[in-house]
């Protein structure tokens, strides 16, 4: 009789084990959006967002790249593909800046973490000699 209850307890806990929703509600996940500036001053998104991350590659010796809202930023809005006035970025709109001295290096990583930083009227790359890579939505 010990031996039947102890089997009962054992397989009782072990149906408690079992997952019975072992996937995870898709209505409340947000799909991330990835996309990379090739060493040439790249509009990201012509609408506001949240940015996630922001990685990237030295192409060659001494690249910088800044990440900028697009608020303020004469490139024919944000809509046009790539924007070429280097002065527009200001220190007013900027998201994140960073570099790498030496060729083939990656760049430090800025990870906003799960709230990200969020930018109103798009997100615009400028970058010399890096390939930068960000995650937004």
């Amino acid at each position: 009789m010990k031996k039947l209850l102890v089997l009962f307890l054992v397989v009782l806990f072990g149906v408690s084990m079992i997952p019975f929703n072992a996937t995870a509600d898709n209505r409340r996940t947000i799909p991330r959006k990835y996309k990379a500036a090739i060493a040439a001053n790249t509009v990201i998104s012509s609408k506001g967002g949240t940015l996630y991350s922001i990685s990237g590659l030295a192409s060659s010796a001494s690249c910088v790249y800044s990440v900028h809202d697009a608020s303020g930023i004469t490139c024919d809005g944000a809509a046009a593909p790539t924007c070429t006035s280097l002065n527009s970025g200001t220190t007013t709109n900027v998201i994140g800046e960073g570099g790498e001295a030496s060729q083939y290096d990656s760049v430090p990583t800025l990870d906003f973490g799960p709230e990200g930083v969020s930018f109103n009227n798009g997100l615009v790359i400028y970058t010399s000699l890096c390939h930068i890579a960000v995650s937004y939505n």
